[in-house]
């Protein structure tokens, strides 16, 4: 209980009463006070847990952009998959999947073999009318990859397989036998005769070699 005295003529004020001491065990007013232990402790606290999630964050980035750029270079090989191209050796023509050189000089049916073969290639063989009008785009007369030579009348590409005389166009009344020694094939792109065509080996002419693209 406090009591107050106030006198008017002086500016003096008097308090008399009785103050409650306080206890040790009661908390201080300065513990929670900003700039206290337990105020820097907090703060302390919630730096490392802001500097924890960072990390998180951060591995999570680093997680995402190494999956989004292994993804990008999966698509950008299989892009590069999908435009590679086949080619062949300069001088030569592609179509379809063979690549063909057209040889500018003459030889015989055996010299014009040994020359594709010493190209990694052989004698065109023809599966189909429509390599045969590709090729007959080509040549005007020229030495293909077939021969009786094994049996007369029955004519071979040079891997074995027999012609189709049925599918491929001959020229007219061919393979004749003429002079008894026509025994080599070659491709003939005349006004009146169009087609395969049987013919001495012997005679120079120039010829058609064949071999795989290579990819790029």
């Amino acid at each position: 209980m406090a009591v107050f005295f106030r006198s008017r003529e002086s500016d003096y004020d008097f308090e008399v009463g009785e103050y409650r001491q306080i206890s040790g065990s009661e908390p201080r007013a300065a513990a929670a006070a900003p700039g206290s232990r337990q105020a820097r402790t907090k703060l302390l606290d919630l730096l490392l847990l802001s500097f924890g999630l960072l990390c998180v964050l951060q591995a999570s980035l680093n997680v995402c952009l190494r999956l989004r750029q292994g993804g990008a270079e999966e698509e950008t090989q299989e892009t590069q998959e999908e435009t590679k191209e086949d080619s062949c050796p300069r001088g030569w023509i592609l179509s379809s999947s063979s690549c063909y050189y057209v040889s500018s000089q003459r030889a015989s049916w055996d010299g014009a073999r040994k020359d594709c073969r010493s190209r990694g290639a052989e004698l065109v063989i023809i599966n189909s009318p429509q390599e045969q009008n590709v090729l007959s785009g080509l040549v005007v007369a020229a030495w293909v990859g077939m021969t009786d030579r094994g049996a007369e009348g029955v004519w071979l590409w040079v891997d074995g397989t027999p012609v189709d005389r049925a599918r491929l166009l001959w020229a007219p009344g061919q393979p004749d036998q003429a002079f008894e020694g026509e025994d080599c094939g070659d491709l003939r792109v005349m006004p009146s005769f169009t087609g395969l065509n049987d013919y001495d080996c012997d005679a120079r002419s120039q010829w058609i070699c064949e071999k795989n693209p290579e990819p790029v």
